[in-house]
């Protein structure tokens, strides 16, 4: 469920299947064309995008603002060593 008062409040929810189960994912409403300005971050091995908005940003629970700069990636419970990703400054 997506309460009415959410950032994904304009989106749908949908499954896909990850690691053999059925996982929700969300799905967000038709893109808008918007421009930020970000930092280019290589992640480095046991890196976890809750322990780079802590780096970036010194709260760990903005880690949301750097999963919506990098629509691409899905799966954020195991990023790749190298992976280079988009940091907003805020």
């Amino acid at each position: 469920m997506i309460l009415p008062n959410s950032r994904y409040s304009n989106s749908t929810v949908a499954t896909v299947e990850k690691d053999g189960s059925h996982v929700p994912v969300i799905v967000p409403s038709a893109a808008v064309a918007y421009s930020f300005q970000y930092i280019s971050h290589a992640v480095t091995l046991g890196e976890r995008v809750e322990s780079i908005a802590f780096q970036y940003y010194t709260d760990a629970s903005l880690w949301y603002r750097i999963a919506q700069a990098n629509h691409e990636i899905l799966w954020w419970d195991n990023l790749a060593p190298a992976t280079i990703i988009r940091v907003p400054l805020i």
